[in-house]
């Protein structure tokens, strides 16, 4: 049983994912343009970037730290505002479709490339702020460790009940567990959702049969969904209490991600009673643990 650290901060991000905004789990290229272009010190921990660039350089965006914020527009502007300061925030507004003011300074722009929502991300500054206001930033950005944890095993026991493999032929609804992903598949599932380090790869749910890195992996640590235009990562105890459902032949997971099932081979209606049992699994280990979403009794819990 592992140790699961977090903060309401990294919660409160993780939840508002879209398309290039990484939370935890920052492209190693996009973080080491991130650490040099926008000025953040050593001693500043990134939690989250927003990349508005087009190719997904890492030169222009927003980044969430634990000071504050910091960006840099696609003029090289560069800016911060730490997080008592932002508390104090009025307004946030928007100009010109791309431009980003707090109360009546502009700050920065999120054109360039951006494809995240800007109603979206007002509504996730705004959010902040007004958790800021009414608790503290101590209390969004205080490290919290919990030792119950989501385990390999259980995880295994609930893929492999929707798994239907056959040895002799290609599995035939897509979902491969444990020992049936091969080696080679592995590597280019590492190597496509860019994992940082050896993550415990319990399940892999290929969705697209025509490129085969396109789908859903289920680790030890939490769930990845990636293809073309889309990349989501959930931890376990954030995953408990996503919102997905399925509309046609699309899941829609979080804040309005698109994942399409148009070419899985496993029906939308199984892919998704498949998260729903992951999700209730997830609910009973981290039962009573507070979330941001309902911080009303964050302070009695804590």
């Amino acid at each position: 049983m592992q140790d699961v650290k977090f903060n309401y901060l990294t919660e409160l991000c993780l939840r508002y994912q879209q398309d290039d905004f990484y939370v935890e789990e920052i492209p190693l290229s996009t973080l080491s343009k991130v650490d040099k272009r926008f000025k953040i010190p050593q001693n500043e921990k990134i939690i989250a970037v927003l990349d508005c660039t087009i190719l997904g350089s890492g030169k222009a965006g927003v980044c969430f730290t634990d000071k504050g914020l910091r960006w840099r527009s696609v003029g090289n502007e560069v800016g911060s505002i730490k997080w008592v300061e932002f508390s104090e925030v009025n307004q946030f507004k928007v100009q010109n479709e791309v431009e980003i003011y707090f109360d009546q300074r502009k700050v920065f722009s999120l054109g360039g490339g951006s494809n995240y929502p800007i109603p979206l991300f007002i509504e996730l500054l705004t959010t902040l702020r007004d958790i800021l206001k009414q608790y503290s930033y101590e209390l969004l950005l205080k490290q919290h460790s919990i030792s119950s944890s989501v385990t390999y095993n259980e995880l295994k026991n609930i893929s492999t009940l929707f798994e239907k493999y056959e040895e002799a032929f290609e599995p035939n609804n897509g979902l491969l567990v444990d020992k049936h992903i091969s080696t080679e598949l592995k590597k280019k599932i590492i190597k496509y959702f860019d994992f940082h380090i050896n993550k415990g790869i319990v399940a892999f749910l290929r969705t697209f049969s025509l490129k085969k890195t396109d789908g859903i992996v289920i680790c030890d640590n939490g769930i990845y969904l990636k293809e073309a235009f889309i990349s989501l990562y959930y931890p376990w105890y954030v995953f408990r209490s996503v919102p997905l459902y399925l509309v046609e032949d699309e899941l829609v997971i979080g804040k309005n991600n698109i994942f399409h099932l148009t070419h899985s081979k496993m029906k939308g209606s199984e892919i998704v009673l498949f998260l729903k049992k992951l999700q209730k699994h997830a609910n009973s280990v981290y039962e009573g643990l507070p979330s941001v979403v309902d911080f009303d009794c964050i302070d009695s819990k804590i």
